[in-house]
């Protein structure tokens, strides 16, 4: 069937077609994928099923055929929940299709099969154009047995076992066989529709096809997904013995990978930002009854300001702070690994914890936590199991691929180990991208910065008394110009605690702004449950809130809960502000901030632009003894740069700015991650993955990283690339765009055939 002319995805075919047949003409290179067995020679278009021929009592069959990019899409192999509780695919993600050969009986049980191994070759087209040809990843295929002995949870391996007889003695051998796997790469998965073919035959002992064969193919829909958007913040640690303790990039960005593969998304545009924070406190401490410890709440806090700023100038609302792993004391049995409100912290490694406060910043609640009355109650039970994930994962990003039992294998949301998405979370998070009003959750463009407005950011402190709330403390307080827009989680809120009103100088009211809380959600490795406390009970809420500003005339603002304002805050007088720099101190810039008020303490915001004021980057909050200092590899820069000071006090803002300057503009870097270890790796599939900062330069789709090697030649391309690495010493290197129209180059030597592994810039 082909698709109607002009379609975009005809086109797109065409041009992909093209760029194959002149990168890959014929067969896929040697290394790419695993060499196809010899077709046997029958008619077979991948647009057209071969029906089964009673004549020649064919004996191979198809079980099932699954679609898999982390969890589930859909399948008929073995125990399943059925069509209900399929999800979508995601255009750029890698795609697993697992098909389950088996052997069915003839008419007659004449035209017994010549073997009991089955191979194929998989074909991914649109229209008429062939995107995307390849074999299974196991060379030897698959084993063929009845549909009883198939497995979901065995990849490229099977199982034989003897069964036991009367004396314990042996009367036969029970097999248990694994499905034949196909991978398609993520850069050939577009977005819009496409077909997918898979034939498969019988072979001999000496690998050669026979005539029997058996098709399955179908149409199938790949959503477009936009990248979230996100920034990180370096937490440095400091043990309060003197000793200060660094996350790495690259260490940060690894964090985020599986996240990326589990969850319904094609790739994150990550930002390490400037900002640094260095903080003290036991982060890993376990608190009783499952609640976030002082120390993750006390750093969402610092993290707040900062996820408003990193949102209205465009770098991404969703703000996570990375803490190293030494914060984990060497005898811990149970640690509090993470923490998330609006903002969300974990430790470097904690992998699943990240991908879990992921899930709460799109809308989903924990899974059966005992203490945590917000448990999510429609949760599906699958096969009664209160947090089971029903269907079979597969963490694409492994050599092998790590299935997950739906049987024994607890919801990503849940506190249970082990953990991974079902399809109920996943379908929650595709539809969590969006507002009931249709707009996005969080952002994945940036806003038009000619679009600014003017608002009031405020960190407030509300105190409450057993007569209920009784104080407001201002504890920061900006008035900026901006285009962006902050997420608001109101879904998640527990209630709207306080309303502010914006008076002018005669009382009235010229604007009501809605103030939400978010109580933090934990992430603890000990397993306990949720301890939330219900805003009623808490001697105090910290409330962080963008205000848009109605213009000069505002003179107050009065707190209230519907009824007389509890408090009232006057607006006075401007801070006067100062700031002096940059100075060059290696590959740093330094700049010196003078913010006074004859009252209250200013609080400072420092921002960069590297195009005279035109964009803005939030870069430092508040810098210590007036002193800040800034990598400079990690600025939009430009001939004409400058930074800007912002001093809040009283509902007040002054600003100064620095004189032009240059700077280098910044590239996004590169890093790669390569099989380790101090012994060699065998011959086969290697999985080799590529972590970016964008540095604010935008996203890297997976067709635009390269794989190379100078043993094999070009590998392929994408985030993560199994890559069938013949035995002998490569140089493999990857590329990617640096967004300044160069290219980024990061390479590792791997030694195949038992020798050590080593890494080189």
């Amino acid at each position: 069937m082909k698709l109607p002319d002009g379609s975009e995805f005809e086109a797109l075919a065409e041009a992909v077609a093209k760029r194959l047949s002149d990168r890959f003409p014929g067969s896929p290179k040697p290394g790419n994928d695993v060499p196809l067995f010899p077709r046997p020679q029958l008619p077979w278009e991948p647009m057209t099923p071969l029906p089964d021929d009673l004549l020649r009592r064919r004996k191979l069959g198809i079980a099932g055929m699954e679609l898999t990019q982390s969890i589930q899409h859909h399948g008929t192999a073995g125990p399943s929940y059925g069509a209900d509780n399929s999800v979508p695919l995601v255009a750029l993600k890698t795609l697993v299709v697992r098909v389950y050969p088996n052997l069915r009986p003839g008419l007659a049980g004449l035209d017994a099969p010549t073997s009991d191994r089955a191979t194929g070759e998989l074909v991914l087209s649109v229209g008429s154009n062939v995107i995307y040809r390849t074999g299974p990843t196991r060379a030897a295929g698959a084993r063929v047995g009845s549909q009883s002995e198939l497995s979901r949870t065995l990849w490229d391996e099977e199982l034989t076992a003897a069964l036991p007889g009367p004396g314990g003695i042996a009367v036969g051998l029970s097999h248990i066989n694994c499905s034949l796997n196909f991978r398609v790469p993520a850069y050939y998965c577009r977005r819009g529709r496409m077909h997918v073919a898979v034939r498969i035959w019988l072979i001999g002992v000496d690998g050669s096809a026979t005539s029997t064969s058996a098709v399955r193919s179908e149409y199938v829909e790949f959503l477009d997904v936009g990248a979230p958007r996100i920034a990180l913040v370096r937490v440095n640690w400091d043990n309060g013995a003197g000793t200060i303790t660094k996350p790495s990039d690259a260490d940060m960005l690894q964090t985020l990978r599986l996240a990326e593969r589990m969850l319904p998304f094609p790739y994150f545009e990550t930002t390490i930002l400037s900002q640094e924070l260095t903080k003290t406190g036991a982060f890993a401490m376990a608190v009783t009854g499952g609640a976030c410890n002082q120390a993750w709440q006390d750093l969402n806090t610092d993290l707040a300001v900062t996820r408003i700023f990193a949102a209205l100038f465009g770098l991404g609302d969703i703000v996570f702070g990375m803490v190293p792993r030494a914060v984990i004391p060497p005898t811990a049995t149970s640690i509090n690994d993470g923490c998330g409100i609006e903002t969300g912290g974990c430790i470097v490694g904690q992998d699943v914890t990240f991908a879990h406060e992921i899930g709460h910043l799109y809308g989903r609640a924990h899974v059966a936590v005992g203490d945590d009355p917000s448990s999510d109650l429609n949760y599906p039970k699958y096969g009664g199991r209160v947090r089971s994930i029903g269907e079979v994962g597969i963490d694409t990003g492994t050599s092998p691929p790590i299935l997950f039992d739906g049987e024994t294998t607890n919801d990503l949301m849940s506190y249970r180990q082990p953990k991974w998405i079902s399809p109920y979370t996943y379908r929650g998070i595709l539809d969590g991208r969006f507002r009931a009003d249709g707009s996005d959750r969080h952002q994945t463009a940036k806003a038009d910065p000619s679009r600014v407005r003017p608002l009031l950011i405020v960190a407030i402190r509300v105190r409450r008394t057993a007569q209920g709330f009784t104080d407001v403390e201002l504890k920061r307080a900006f008035r900026v110009e901006a285009a962006g827009v902050v997420a608001r989680e109101t879904e998640r809120a527990v209630s709207s605690p306080m309303s502010v009103d914006l008076l002018d100088t005669n009382h009235r009211i010229l604007a009501t702004h809605h103030c939400f809380y978010v109580a933090p959600q934990p992430s603890c490795g000990c397993g306990s449950g949720g301890g939330l406390v219900p805003i009623e009970r808490q001697p105090y809420l910290d409330l962080f809130e963008v205000i848009e500003w109605p213009g000069e005339q505002v003179a107050a603002l009065s707190f209230h809960r519907g009824q007389e304002p509890f408090a009232t805050v006057e607006v006075g007088e401007p801070p006067h502000v100062q700031i002096e720099g940059p100075e060059r101190r290696e590959e740093r810039l330094v700049v010196r901030v003078h913010a006074q008020h004859p009252r209250a303490t200013p609080s400072v915001a420092v921002l960069f632009s590297g195009d005279d004021g035109v964009t803005w980057v939030p870069v430092g909050f508040d810098p210590l003894d007036g002193e800040l200092s800034v990598d400079a590899e990690r600025l939009p820069g430009g001939k004409r740069c400058r930074f800007r000071v912002i001093a809040g006090a009283e509902l007040q803002s002054a600003m100064a700015d620095t004189d032009p300057f240059e700077v280098r503009p910044a590239t996004r870097r590169l890093f790669i991650v390569t099989p380790g270890g101090e012994c060699g790796i065998l011959p086969g599939p290697v999985a080799l993955s590529a972590l970016i900062d964008t540095r604010g330069q935008g996203a890297v789709a997976p067709h635009e990283i390269r794989w190379h090697s100078a043993l094999q030649g070009e590998l392929g391309a994408g985030y993560d690339l199994t890559a069938n690495l013949l035995e002998g010493e490569h140089l493999v290197t990857a590329t990617a765009p640096d967004g300044k129209g160069g290219l980024l180059s990061e390479r590792a030597i791997i030694i195949v055939g038992g020798r050590p592994v080593r890494e080189q810039r």
